[in-house]
Parts: C-alpha cells; structure tokens; sequence
C-alpha cells in the first residue's frame, strides 16, 4: 500500500511539473485546496469550507488560523506553531471580523498571541465562510477586509424517534510530533437534540526547512454542550456553552510564553418564521465570552535578565435581534446588534534571581471598555430574472473609555503616558459612524456573471489602538495607544466576473480600497498629533490606499483529472507618507493536479509566493525586511472508507527553508521577528462517521 502510494505521488509530481511550465505561460492559476467557490447570489467571491471533508496542508486541527492560512487569498502572520492572525486583501486583526458560531470572541493577549481564530478549532465547526472584502452590513460593525463566519447547525434529525450521529477524527504530523483527536455526537430527534464536542491538540517544537528548531510547541482542548429545542417547525432554540483551554504555547516570535489561556463562551439564539405578509421571521442571539490569559518570559524559557509577567482579560458580551420582512415583494432586513467589550491587562516585573514578578510595571490595558451599539438595514431586490441588487447601511454608535487610566501602576500612570506621547489624557470617546453598500449582479450569459459594487465601511480603534500603555525605562521600548485616534473609513470599489462553462470554472475580482484616517502603528518621531520623539510605538491617523486582484480557476481534463490555480495579489501604499504600506502580503499562489477516481483520489500542489519588494522602509519601519519568494510542494492521497475516510500527505516535500513576509512584534521590546515556517511533514488524518 505504502508503496503504491509513492508511486501515485510521484506520478502526480511528474504531471504537475510537466503542466507548470504551460500553465505559468497562460497565466491559469489553482483554486485554493479543500475550498469550494460555491457561487452563491451577492456572494460571488466567497468561500466554504467543511473542516470535515475538505483538504489542508495540515492534518492536525488545533488552531483555525494555521487552517485558514493554507487558502489562497488569505495569509496568515505567524508567532509560533498557535496563534496564527489571518490576513485577508492587506488587512488583519480588527480590520477583519471573526465570528465563532454566533460570537465574538477578542483575545486576551495585548500582543495577540491568541487572535479569535486561536479559539476556534477548525474540526469543531460545520463549515468555515469567507467573504472577502465588505459585502453585508449584517456582520457588525467594521469588517473593512472581510468577513470569516464559523458556523454549526443543528443535526437533521427528521424524524420524531430517536436518532443520533458521530464523527471522529484523529491526526498527527511528523514535524514537532503534532497529533490531534477530536469528536463530535449528537443524539435526539425532530424536537430536541444534544450536540457536545470534544477536541485535543498536542504538539512538540517544529523544525524549519535547514533542521532548526523553531520554538512552537502547544497544548489545547476544547469542549462544548449544544441543546437545540424544535418546539414547532417554525420555532428553534438554540443554546450553548463552549470552554476552550491553551496551555504551554511557545511562541518564537515573542519575547514571552503563554503559560494559560482559557475561553469561556456561552451563546443562545431563538429564531421563529412568520407567514405574514409583512413580517416573515424575527431572530435573536446573544453571546457572552470571557478569555482570561497569562504570558511571561521565565516560565516555559530560560531567563537570565529582568523577569516579567502579564495578566490579562477580555469579557464580551453582545448579541443581534433582526427581522425578516418583504416590503413590495423585496427581501429586507432590519435589526439591531450590540458588542461591548471590557480589558484589562497588567504587567509585573521582577529581578533576575526571583522566583516570580510582582512589581507592578504597566497597566497594558488600563481597565478598558468599548461599547458599540449598531442599526442596520439591508434588502435584496431582485431586479430580473437576470440582475440582482444589494443595498444596506448601517449606523453605529461607538462609546470608548479607560477607568483605571489615572492609576498610578509602577512608575506612571496610563494617563502620564498618553500626555506624554500625544499631549492628550483619556476621556470619554463617542463615535457615530455611517456605513452601507451596493452590490449589483448580472447574469451576461447562462454561464458568465458579472458584479460590482460600492461599499463605505467604519471601524473604530480597538483597545490596543486607543489604550495601550506599557512603560519602559528605554523609550524605544515604550508602547502607547492614541486615546483621541479616529475611526478608520474605507471606501471601497469591487467588480469581477465569474465564468463556468466546458469544463472551466473561472473567478476574478478586482478592489480598491481608498482609506482615510488608517489607524497606522508607528515610530515616535514627533508627527502631527505626536509629542513623542524618540522611536516609541504609537498609533497616528493616515490616509492609504489598498488595492489588489484575485483569480481562481479549474479545468476537468478528463472526469478524474483537474487542474488549476489560484493567485491574490494586494498592493498597500501610505499616502500621508508616500511610502509603502506595512506588513502586506506578496503576490501568492497554487497550482495543483488532481486524480479522482472511485474511492481513490491523490494531488499535487505547488504553492508560491513571489519576492516582496515593497516594505515600509522610511516610516513605521514594521517590515523585517525585503522577503524573497518561495515555492513548496505538497503531495496528498485520501482513500474514501465508508465509514472511515483516510488522509495522507507531505508537505514542503523538498524541505524548503522559507518564511512569509507577515513578521510579529516583540511584547517586551520593539524588535520584529520572522518566523520560519515549518520543514517537510509527513502526515495522516483518520475520520469516521456513523
């Protein structure tokens, strides 16, 4: 078996390289691997993906950012071998919005070691959509560079006897020795059922391509309860609570580890259909997320210099109620959703020789609270049988503060910092911020659609932004948030075309993205707005331009093989400063081959990205450096086992030393850091369903 395998893999390296060269000359590029561009109306360029079935460049779950990352189109800024940020046409963090089946979840680490997706294993999820850009008002406030939604749904049982389902998975990887478990059952019938899942995930240090190890080793689990109530068949409840529990995460791009974070999430929702003629359904869903996290630099590392410590936590709390209506036969939505989010972060210090740090040094997040309240409104009318249009706005109105900010904690307060660094003190803020778009949809042909649309977009400051405040006795060292710094606007135009007739399905879209007030993180150098002159991370206002281009295509040669490929490019530019944009992706890339037959099918995919030339040189300086490009290939074989699907796969097979130009900062100094991504990996992935 092994070795018809190699035999299978290494047919389909020789085929996938005696394509590269004519499909590099025609410019046809690979749909990214276990994503499906299910078209869908006003969702041209979106994605779906089921965790459970589709491909990954990685066999073992544990963190949906490493998951996400593997997609063409989104990239992903690395720290060590958990904690992966997405990155979606340029923009990341708080410029995305990241739902985890119904909440919001904002990371308890000032430095990001745990982004949302960090709480959110891919295989304990449905299904993963991405929406790329901005294309609904309906998923909260900002979301300027996309929209990431995990999503689970009740188990049909359709009948009123007792009926129950299970799905299990279990995978490892040779590199860092990861291996996974997970498990979901559900058990019930037509009107009441209980879902729980269970997910493990362990792994040891990876190695880079040249054998270097690369600190990343990680330990987390998850567990969740979901009744869901079928009281009529018009009426659904749903309930939940969700417990997520990282331990001893290393992290190679920080000057700290993460000893413990935990996720508490609880969720409910009620949805009921109404055949009016007026009013066809009312929702509603709340969710409260409580992330309390530890990081410091003595605990999992060796430390001979100064010992510190932070405590931190992030309790959100929000939810949406909306109506479904039909005024003249058009599809609108109307609703209302909220989102208020409370942080606090401090940090302590201590000698060398201690056994602890317990001096207070900083408030990080001086007792932070943001609170957003938004209305919306979106109908769907269609125009022919031929034309659909999309139109939505949306108010939101924004209320920030700092409680603690006049604390003195170790040697100032966050408020002495703010003075200094931008001759202001935090005050209650309050921001009132329109947004809305216009998407339109055109079937030209049976077999090609066209779309365009507008779209303004507002998001406001997060609590790093706004509030940070960590000290130091080096000025360079210093991290401090802009208390007054405005809301960013994106205006934004997108068009593209999709085309899917003999044998060829074909996408391409085009955006441009002009941005005023860009929340820019920045060096101290005394700009406008900026007292501040020696080299201190702060955050200003810019004006920016994002814009890029993105094609995905696939071609049947015959019903068992496909080719294709896939390609985003994103090009960022700081017009206040005319200088480039800082940490934004190159042009990147999949090619790849496929055999299907039967049980069996096996692909290669070559993955790429071209040379980054353009980095912030001359203002925030956030760019390592000029990144060269790379290219790995990945082989893997799944042989369908009804119930048993097996997996397996290599990837980086050549064992390429490479790294992705999206570098991270250092929690305790300035210094940004770039993490070799992991070596050649053998892997396998058993999932059973019964």
């Amino acid at each position: 078996m092994l070795l018809s395998f190699k035999n299978g893999l290494m047919a389909g390296t020789a085929f996938m390289c005696s394509f590269a060269p004519v499909l590099a000359f025609a410019e046809t590029n690979l749909p990214e691997i276990g994503v499906e561009a299910a078209w869908t109306p006003l969702y041209p360029f979106s994605s779906n993906i089921d965790p459970w079935t589709q491909y990954s460049s990685s066999l073992t779950g544990g963190d949906a950012g490493e998951y996400l990352s593997s997609q063409v189109g989104i990239a992903g800024s690395r720290m060590g071998g958990h904690g992966i940020d997405p990155v979606i046409r340029g923009q990341q963090q708080t410029q995305l919005n990241i739902v985890n089946d119904g909440a919001v979840i904002h990371g308890g680490c000032p430095n990001r070691m745990d982004p949302p997706t960090a709480y959110a294993p891919a295989e304990n999820y449905d299904s993963i959509e991405v929406l790329k850009g901005y294309q609904s008002v309906r998923n909260g406030a900002g979301g300027s560079g996309g929209t990431v939604l995990f999503e689970r749904k009740p188990v049909p049982f359709d009948q009123s006897s007792f009926d129950h389902r299970v799905k299990v998975s279990s995978g490892f990887q040779s590199n860092g020795q990861a291996h996974d478990v997970a498990l979901d059952a559900a058990a019930g019938n037509d009107t009441v059922q209980l879902r729980g899942l269970w997910s493990h995930f362990n792994t040891g240090n990876y190695e880079d391509g040249n054998g270097v190890e690369v600190r990343s080793a990680a330990t987390s689990e998850t567990y969740a309860l979901l009744p869901v109530w079928t009281p009529t068949k018009d009426t659904t409840l749903q309930a939940g609570v969700e417990l997520t529990r990282m331990d001893d995460v290393l992290y190679a791009g920080a000057g700290m580890d993460s000893p413990l974070s935990n996720s508490l999430t609880h969720r409910f929702s009620a949805e009921h259909r109404l055949y009016g003629d007026f009013l066809k359904g009312v929702s509603f869903k709340a969710y409260k997320s409580d992330v309390d996290h530890v990081m410091d630099n003595f605990t999992l590392r060796s430390n001979t210099g100064m010992k510190m410590k932070t405590l931190s936590e992030s309790k959100t709390f929000g939810g949406t109620f909306s109506g479904d209506l039909s005024v003249g036969d058009i599809p609108v939505a109307v609703g209302v959703d909220l989102q208020n989010n409370d942080r606090f972060a401090a940090r302590y210090s201590g000698m060398a020789m201690a056994t602890d740090a317990t001096m207070p040094q900083s408030l990080m997040w001086p007792d932070v609270r943001i609170r957003q309240t938004g209305f919306f409104v979106e109908a769907d009318p269609e125009l022919s049988s031929d034309a659909r249009l999309r139109v939505g706005a949306r108010y939101d109105r924004v209320n920030a503060n700092a409680d603690a900010a006049n604390k003195v904690f170790g040697a100032v307060s966050a408020n002495t910092l703010y003075q200094n660094h931008y001759g202001v003190t935090a005050k209650d803020v309050t921001e009132h911020n329109l947004g809305g778009l216009i998407r339109l949809e055109y079937d030209v042909l049976s077999d090609v659609t066209v779309f365009a649309g507008v779209s303004r977009s507002v998001r406001t400051a997060d609590a790093t932004e706004r509030y940070m405040a960590a000290n130091s006795g080096v000025a360079a060292n210093r991290w401090v948030g802009n208390p007054l710094i405005d809301p960013e606007k994106h205006s934004q135009v997108d068009f593209g075309v999709t085309y899917a007739a003999s044998g060829w399905d074909n996408s391409v879209s085009a955006y441009y993205d002009r941005v005023s007030d860009y929340i820019f993180r920045d060096r101290a150098r005394g700009q406008t707005g900026v007292v501040a002159t020696s080299g201190e991370t702060i955050y200003r206002n810019i004006d920016a331009t994002l814009m890029g281009l993105e094609y995905e295509t696939s071609y049947r040669l015959t019903p068992s093989w496909t080719l294709g490929g896939a390609f985003a490019y994103t090009y960022g530019q700081n017009r206040t400063d005319d200088d480039a944009l800082s940490q934004i992706p190159p042009l990147e890339g999949r090619l790849s081959v496929d055999y299907t037959r039967d049980i069996w099918s096996f692909g290669t995919a070559f993955n790429f990205a071209l040379k980054q030339n353009r980095i912030d040189s001359d203002t925030a300086q956030r760019d390592v450096g000029k990144t060269p490009g790379y290219g790995t290939l990945d082989l893997y074989a799944k042989a369908d086992l009804k119930p048993f699907e097996v997996r397996v796969g290599v990837s980086n097979i050549f064992d390429k030393v490479y790294a992705s130009h999206l570098n991270r900062s250092n929690a305790v100094d300035p210094t940004e850091i770039q993490v070799n991504e992991p070596g050649r990996s053998v892997g396998i992935q058993i999932n059973g369903r019964f």
